[in-house]
């Protein structure tokens, strides 16, 4: 098998490895692209568990609009997992506040916490799945 001589292999390298490289460029600008698309269709409450964390939203049949609907509740109105994740995630603190939100016929609950001298609040959905847990809160509502 004959080979190439050093200044053809070397150009046909180079060749080859600027291909590759121009393929990844493509890939990384494709992800780029896809995370981008992601974190905005997040924002805007596009994707149904992003818009729970921006405040429950329900449709108002009566007036074909959107209206938010929140409730206060206790925690022994919650269901059975939402109130194990809510005792677990309080351990060593304070359950401050409950409210109750629904969209689209799902219940979620913001739960706010005040543990270790700081208040936070924490996203469940009423499977029990905690949705996002936030920073200290700054309002004193």
């Amino acid at each position: 098998m004959a080979s190439l001589p050093a200044p053809l292999m070397i150009t046909a390298m180079s060749e080859s490895l600027t291909q590759e490289v121009d393929v990844m460029k493509r890939m990384a600008a494709t992800i780029v692209v896809a995370v981008l698309v992601v974190v905005a269709s997040a924002l805007s409450g596009l994707i149904p568990s992003a818009g729970l964390l921006n405040g429950v939203w329900a449709d108002d049949e009566g007036k074909g609009g959107r209206e938010q609907r929140e409730q206060t509740v206790s925690l022994d109105q919650v269901p059975p997992p939402v109130k194990a994740t809510i005792e677990r995630e309080s351990a060593g603190g304070q359950v401050a506040g409950i409210s109750q939100a629904t969209e689209g016929g799902e219940a979620a609950y913001a739960v706010k916490i005040a543990k270790d001298g700081q208040k936070t609040t924490m996203y469940v959905k009423s499977d029990g799945t905690v949705l996002n847990r936030g920073g200290a809160d700054d309002d004193d509502d």
